[in-house]
């Protein structure tokens, strides 16, 4: 027999459990961003508008950025790197993702992202194509702080909470959000 009022009936537990977010700078970003940079150039040239979202930056993408083939040997890029930290990180190596959406940032001082998740998306990411030395870190869940370097990889899951205060420093940032097939 259902409830009259479905939103009542309910007791909440909540749990404990450390999440792992994995940083790397791949050997190989370097020649990825020797590609990557001038394609974000030319898209951001043809596309001059930005996007409105929790993100206060200079410019910001539409979130269709994996849908674009020019941008596909990056995708590919990301999803060998995902597959590797399932299999060898996390012992789960017959899983597979889909990128859901993927977008493009570039901050300049002043910009900021306000604290948010990509839930319902399994993964996120954020990629550091490039960014100065005064760029401000992204904060996970208001403990963990994580200072942008040129090509670090970031993965983590998309239910972190993560912001990006003020920076003093400018960076060009590509993110993306996936769900497990």
């Amino acid at each position: 027999m259902g409830l009259s009022n479905p939103y009542t009936g309910y007791d909440i537990e909540f749990v404990s459990k450390q999440l792992p977010i994995f940083t790397t700078i791949p050997r190989d970003a370097e020649g990825l961003n020797s590609l990557l940079l001038p394609l974000i150039d030319k898209y951001r040239k043809e596309n001059p508008d930005t996007h409105t979202s929790n993100v206060r930056c200079n410019w910001r993408s539409g979130w269709e950025i994996h849908q674009l083939s020019e941008f596909q040997f990056f995708n590919d890029w990301i999803l060998q790197h995902i597959q590797d930290v399932c299999s060898y990180h996390l012992s789960i190596p017959s899983i597979s993702f889909k990128i859901m959406n993927e977008w493009i940032m570039q901050y300049e001082e002043g910009d900021y992202a306000m604290p948010h998740e990509h839930f319902p998306h399994t993964l996120s990411v954020i990629y550091y194509a490039d960014c100065d030395v005064t760029a401000a870190p992204v904060i996970f869940e208001n403990t963990t702080s994580i200072k942008p370097e040129v090509g670090k990889l970031i993965i983590f899951p998309s239910n972190i909470s993560h912001q990006v205060k003020e920076t003093k420093g400018r960076r060009t940032v590509v993110s993306l959000n996936l769900n497990g097939q």
